[in-house]
């Protein structure tokens, strides 16, 4: 059960590596990369990406990411299910995460299949549409974070700072999101990414709880 513990840590460590990279890999084109681009732009990086096996491969990992995701929401809401209903709302919110990740994916998969029919105004909304999803994707992923670090807390497998700094960190996603509405353009993606390095420092945590070995029963009298 250990090793199985070490792996299912570990998936939350595989899940931000791959999103970054693959993101990174699946965005690079060449030329300018303005936050806002047009739809002529749009249109020439989907081009760019039925050219390029790097930017498949970055696709890839992330579709790979969003997978591993599943798994640490798993693995952890199970680790802090002694913290009862908030456990429970770490799942939802996880689950739910990861639905509106994967779900965003769809209108860039049909831009990408239209890409040399498809108009710069349709590329633009569809384009859009993936931006968006990744904003309002910051609200359950802080309630994710915000719930599982106070199931940790009552469960006792994480300490108070760790603890305390995802119940803030999650919270402020959830709020910032809340209140950037619908000013998705001028979003700050800087309390999500702070949710991912909660993630990678309960990763480690969790791993190190894993490793420890159990301690010895005393044999019963009889």
């Amino acid at each position: 059960m250990r090793i199985l513990d070490r792996c299912g840590a570990l998936t939350g460590a595989a899940y931000v590596l791959l999103v970054i990279v693959g993101n990174d890999m699946s965005t690079s084109s060449p030329g300018p990369n303005p936050p806002h681009p047009t739809g002529e732009q749009d249109i020439a990086s989907l081009r760019w990406l039925a050219g390029s096996a790097s930017g498949q491969a970055g696709v890839t990992l992330e579709l790979l990411g969003f997978a591993a995701l599943v798994l640490f929401v798993g693995h952890l809401c199970t680790r802090v299910r002694a913290g009862g209903w908030l456990a429970t709302a770490a799942l939802a919110g996880g689950v739910i995460a990861t639905a509106v990740k994967l779900a965003s994916a769809a209108p860039m998969f049909a831009a990408y299949v239209l890409r040399d029919g498809i108009s710069p105004e349709m590329a633009r909304v569809l384009t859009d549409m993936n931006s968006a999803a990744f904003v309002v994707d910051w609200l359950p992923t802080g309630m994710f974070v915000a719930c599982a670090a106070g199931a940790a807390l009552a469960a006792r497998s994480l300490g108070r700072i760790l603890g305390w700094g995802g119940v803030v960190v999650g919270s402020g996603a959830v709020i910032v999101t809340a209140v950037t509405g619908v000013h998705v353009l001028t979003a700050n993606a800087l309390l999500f990414l702070l949710c991912l390095l909660w993630i990678r420092l309960a990763v480690q945590r969790t791993s190190r709880v894993a490793a420890e070995p159990a301690p010895d029963l005393a044999p019963a009298s009889v």
